[in-house]
């Protein structure tokens, strides 16, 4: 089958099949295989029937991009709304966050009535612990009549996926396709710093060297000791002039660090990646896109243009969302050779390369350090490969054998990705909403989620097991005193005695070093015989029970462990088997016990703090507690921001902030928090997981200074936290303050307020909608200067 004159493969020929028969679709195919292809072939049906298309995307970056994309292909028939951006709200095919769709359904359900499809791309993300649950509820509670097109790169458990999204959608037929070919070949290797590329045997070979020497090597030894790897055959252990050399370039090298990216970015401006006439085509590139995005002034800008010209450049989340998607333009056109960065690049956002470089397979995940994931790996690897441009990608990852954990490693690299699972968790507002729809058969509606489907499945294996436990056979006690019993007793008072001893060890050398000079001889006898004491009555209660001198103690002993072990695993089970069951009933009925408490819900339902917070998304229960405890009133546009992004920011340990110099909004935002404590200590003392979080008041003079018409190079008087987390927080607090002043219909003095903050604080580098339509005018730009167009290839993903 052909589609806009390319042979389409066969998942994408199934796939299309499955839309004419309006299936539901779940589409698990390898980074790069054209599974864009698909939403496009709908769109463009569907456009034809005027009938409407939603396309959900996990994260802006994601969205903006789908926006730009298919506006190239199909114009004003396409919209776009997120937290910070409405253009063509009305257009037949719109693009949002998964969030706004799970809102709509919500809040305006008659909005889907002539929706005929809703596509959920990177359906993975339902694995997310922060975000997934919008995931299931966006397929739990959209209407019956709209197919759902899932795709993902994968989902290993995909069979059972697609069981669930039967069991919960049954009027439409569930399609599932399996592509497990890349179009584009890796080719994964290990590389050694100051050595090369190495096998496996080799880095196990180094391992147990290392090892041997009881990891007491200096850094010449090591060196040493690497040198017995092979050799890089470039003649050099410089793994991006390697690359250079074996013309593998353009790389993502990802770290996992904002300072490692800029960093090694700064490191490897040495390498000149780029001849003359590159040089001179990716600054006059880069000027034109700076001065598109208004970023002459932008100092880092200036910086990133310095490496730009030696072909390479940094991409993080703390940089200004215009240059990181300046860098981004840059490196679609190939130029720009070597791009380090963290790995928010890898989510979606279709920026492939030759190369995929790890900095290293261990991060830290904001509670521990840790090996990736196997599936985390293989998202980042899968940019490797730029299809009908590479024959082969290639994936490097960068070890250290005095460090490295071989089979971590192994298993990173090799082993089967972890499958997707639950992380269903229903926040106030959706339990709210579902209150008000449903009553007390909320119980029933949530077990609709995919957690409990996986839940029963656990719950069916759990008890197998417990089975299998209860039906195997051990050996029982043959007792010739005729005391089965006796042989527990004489363990407990063994364990006893051994727990006394190991106490008794530490204490001793406490006292040894209290009582150490001479003088203190007789004390320290005399407190050691305090300590032998209790170890002397418990050694005579195990010596008169009546197995301390049975010839069959050694027998009846391993006997009686067995059935302690057996009887521990027995208990272990059922307490899994309970607490799978009720995880989730558990977890809404506490949250219900806290809107009860807190005056959300009384017996005839919902009050008018419950429909303020069924209306908010995210932080619902800060705000509507604040504005019942009269926090709004009265208060000016600064004040109001200022609460609003205390609310929703985090600040970093390594950042400054400038103390906020009003006693009065200080003394004001200490009150507000104290009422946010109070829900926080609720939700402890009840259990409650991915509980509220307090309130911050660090950003509080940026975000007034902000409001007052400052630059966002002036906000380093107020803090150095970067100006990519600053306009996050600012846009986050944008979103909020939309979303609340809906709620205040009978409020119009404060909701006129909240209208002017909004449009105080939406301004500049902080504006959204302001990037995206400067970077859709770009484009077309481009596209009047570019009359002859490329022959179309099959989307990448």
């Amino acid at each position: 089958m052909q589609y806009r004159g390319i042979e389409l493969d066969r998942f994408q020929t199934e796939a299309i099949a499955a839309i004419q028969r309006h299936d539901t679709l779940v589409v698990a195919a390898p980074t790069g295989a054209g599974k864009t292809v698909i939403a496009e072939y709908a769109i463009e049906t569907y456009l034809k029937e005027s009938r409407r298309i939603i396309y959900t995307a996990p994260v802006k970056a994601l969205s903006n991009q789908k926006f730009r994309d298919f506006s190239a292909a199909w114009g004003d028939h396409i919209g776009i709304v997120t937290g910070d951006v409405s253009i063509n709200p009305l257009a037949p095919v719109l693009i949002m966050t998964t969030e706004i769709f799970r809102n709509t359904i919500f809040d305006e359900p008659e909005r889907l009535d002539d929706v005929e499809y809703v596509i959920l791309d990177e359906i993975h993300y339902i694995n997310d612990i922060q975000r997934g649950t919008v995931w299931e509820e966006s397929l739990i509670f959209a209407p019956q009549h709209i197919g759902f097109i899932c795709l993902s790169a994968t989902i290993p458990n995909l069979d059972e996926f697609a069981s669930w999204i039967r069991s919960i959608r049954p009027e439409l037929a569930t399609t599932v396709i399996l592509e497990t070919t890349r179009p584009v070949p890796l080719e994964h290797h290990l590389w050694i710093p100051g050595s090369g590329e190495a096998s496996f045997k080799d880095l196990r070979r180094l391992r147990e060297t290392v090892d041997a020497k009881q990891r007491r090597l200096r850094p010449h030894e090591v060196k040493k000791v690497l040198g017995a790897g092979r050799r890089d055959r470039s003649g050099s252990g410089d793994l991006v002039t390697h690359l250079e050399q074996a013309d593998r370039l353009p790389c993502l090298y990802f770290c996992f660090s904002r300072t490692a990216c800029e960093d090694n970015a700064q490191r490897h401006i040495g390498h000149e990646l780029l001849d003359g006439a590159e040089r001179e085509a990716i600054l006059e590139l880069f000027d034109a896109l700076r001065g598109q995005f208004g970023l002459e002034e932008d100092s880092t800008a200036e910086r990133v243009r310095e490496l730009v010209a030696h072909g390479v450049a940094y991409h993080h989340a703390g940089m200004l969302p215009m240059v990181k998607e300046v860098v981004e333009r840059l490196f679609t056109t190939g130029l720009l050779k070597l791009l380090f960065t963290t790995e928010t690049f890898a989510v979606g956002v279709n920026m492939p390369a030759c190369t995929v470089v790890f900095e290293s397979l261990e991060k830290y995940d904001g509670f521990d350090t840790r090996y990736l994931l196997t599936r985390e790996y293989q998202q980042m690897a899968g940019r490797a490969g730029r299809r009908g441009i590479d024959p082969v990608g290639y994936v490097y990852a960068r070890v250290d054998p005095v460090t490295a954990d071989v089979p971590q490693i192994e298993r990173v690299m090799r082993g089967e990705v972890e499958p997707t699972e639950s992380q269903f968790n229903l926040s106030y507002s959706s339990i709210l909403s579902l209150y008000e729809r449903y009553g007390e058969e909320i119980y029933q509606v949530a077990q609709r989620s995919f957690a409990n489907f996986q839940s029963l499945s656990r719950t069916d294996e759990l008890e197998a097991e417990l089975v299998e436990l209860k039906r195997e056979d051990l050996p029982g006690i043959d007792c010739i005193k005729n005391e089965p019993k006796s042989i527990r007793r004489y363990l407990e008072a063994l364990e006893e005695l051994n727990r006394a001893r190991n106490r008794a060890h530490g204490e001793r050398r406490r006292i040894e070093r209290r009582f150490a000079s001479r003088r203190q001889q007789s004390q320290l006898r005399h407190e050691l015989r305090l300590l032998e004491e209790p170890i002397q009555r418990l050694e005579q209660k195990v010596v008169r029970t009546i197995c301390h001198e049975c010839p069959r103690k050694k027998q009846c002993t391993r006997i009686q462990r067995a059935l302690n072990e057996r009887f521990e695993q027995i208990n272990a089970v059922e307490r899994a088997v309970i607490r799978t069951r009720h995880h989730h009933r558990d977890q809404i009925s506490k949250r219900l016990e806290v809107l009860r408490e807190f005056g959300y819900l009384d017996e005839r339902g919902l009050t008018a703090k419950g429909q303020m917070a069924s209306s908010l998304y995210g932080f619902e229960m800060p705000i509507t507690e604040l504005f019942f405890a009269g926090f709004f009133e009265g208060m000016s546009e600064s004040e109001i921001v200022a609460l609003m992004v205390a609310v929703v920011y985090e600040s970093k340990r390594s950042a400054w902030y400038q103390s906020i110099r009003s006693s009065e909004l200080r003394l004001y935002l200490r009150e507000a928090a104290l009422v946010v404590r109070e829900l926080e200590r609720r939700e402890v003392e009840l259990g409650i997981e991915g509980g509220i979080e307090p309130l911050d008041e660090a950003l509080t003079m940026a975000a007034i200074a902000w409001m007052e018409g400052a630059t966002l190079e002036e906000l380093s008087q107020q803090t150095d936290a970067s100006a990519g987390d600053i306009v996050r927080t600012f846009r986050h607090a944008i979103d909020l303050l939309r979303q609340f002043r809906r709620c205040l219909h009978d409020h119009p003095i404060l909701r006129d307020r909240v209208e002017r903050s909004v449009r105080l604080m939406k301004r500049g580098e902080v504006d959204a909608e302001r990037q995206l339509r400067l970077g859709h005018q770009w484009d077309r730009q481009l596209a009047e200067t570019a009359p002859e167009a490329l022959p179309e290839e099959p989307a990448a993903d």
